[in-house]
């Protein structure tokens, strides 16, 4: 059985930040519904990120942040759209969980990437908001 830990660490100091890994798995514990529930897991948290940034408080002030928004925007679509082929393959049993481990470490990995640009983006808005 893997734990929730394996997959998602909260650090203390900023509760906001949701850590994905993969790298806890052994091969008798990897199967595809496995995967697949880390992966739908991911996808929540994804669609979460996009609707932060689709709130008004997000809202780009200069062409920069709107620049910046767009990207991050764009980034998570990227996510969804890899996160989804996966998760479609693994249902229909394409293949292997073993076969998508790497490239489900590289979407954790985006993920985590993407979310620290958005809580910086978060930031800079709320920074802005103030500061006016």
């Amino acid at each position: 059985m893997v734990s929730l830990s394996s997959f998602c660490c909260i650090p203390k100091s900023n509760p906001m930040i949701v850590s994905h890994k993969i790298d806890d798995f052994t091969p008798s514990e990897l199967n595809n519904t496995t995967l697949v529930t880390r992966l739908e897991r991911n996808l929540k948290d994804v669609h979460q990120l996009r609707s932060k940034l689709n709130s008004y408080s997000c809202e780009p002030q200069t062409y920069s942040l709107f620049e910046r928004i767009e990207s991050l925007k764009n980034g998570l679509e990227n996510l969804i759209r890899s996160d989804q082929e996966i998760i479609t393959a693994l249902k229909e049993r394409k293949k292997s969980a073993k076969e998508y481990v790497e490239r489900a470490k590289q979407q954790y990995s985006e993920f985590n990437k993407l979310q620290q640009g958005v809580e910086e983006y978060m930031g800079l808005t709320r920074s802005r908001y103030i500061h006016t």
